[in-house]
């Protein structure tokens, strides 16, 4: 694998996005752990667009404005639903502190790991990048294209998620740095994370 793509997918994660913008507000509010997982399903993700891409699906859709569309304003629902999610939930919590420890637990690996999952497939312009990305990097006598684009995708998702681990850690000093963790349950931080879901959603479905 050459250097040239190793250093492209670096600085492509490192920008500014829907991803790296959910997992540096997750590890702020919520710690190291909980970004992580959502780090380790977004990167989970990518295996399916890479596996799309081989196969020649993500072309299909590509193509097809109305799956697009579908998958977009899925995506953009799945956000908001989170948002209204994150609402209701810093709402009906009081601030004993046994309950804010069921609040914690709610919060589990499972849980953040499939957010990830979730929010990455249902972003078609994940496949978009792909398609447009990867055929640059893809040796002119590969003896196959589909497992040319498998190493590209593993070699991909193996420096996004070295980037979003070290996002992670960033966010996480600064939730033990200034004690964010002790708000998460806070009905403000509710509403602030809420505004993050809907814009990073708007993001998707209007961007």
């Amino acid at each position: 694998m050459n250097i040239e793509f190793i250093l492209a997918s670096a600085c492509l994660a490192l920008l500014p996005g829907p991803d790296i913008l959910f997992v540096l507000t997750q590890s702020i509010g919520r710690g190291f752990k909980a970004a992580f997982s959502v780090s380790l399903g977004l990167v989970s993700g990518l295996a399916f667009h890479t596996a799309a891409v081989a196969l020649g699906v993500a072309a299909l859709v590509a193509a097809s404005p109305v799956l697009f569309g579908v998958l977009k304003y899925l995506g953009a629902a799945y956000l908001a639903w989170l948002g209204v999610s994150a609402v209701r939930g810093s709402a009906a919590c009081p601030t004993s502190a046994g309950k804010t420890v069921a609040v914690e637990k709610e919060y589990s690996f499972v849980r953040f790991y499939r957010r990830g999952v979730i929010m990455n497939l249902l972003n078609p312009k994940v496949i978009i990048f792909f398609l447009s990305f990867f055929p640059g990097f893809i040796p002119k006598n590969a003896p196959s294209v589909g497992w040319a684009v498998v190493s590209l995708g593993v070699t991909f998702a193996a420096v996004t998620l070295c980037v979003f681990t070290l996002v992670c850690a960033l966010g996480g000093w600064l939730n033990k740095r200034f004690h964010i963790a002790q708000y998460a349950s806070g009905r403000a931080f509710g509403w602030i994370t809420a505004v993050i879901f809907w814009g990073i959603g708007a993001w998707i479905a209007f961007a």
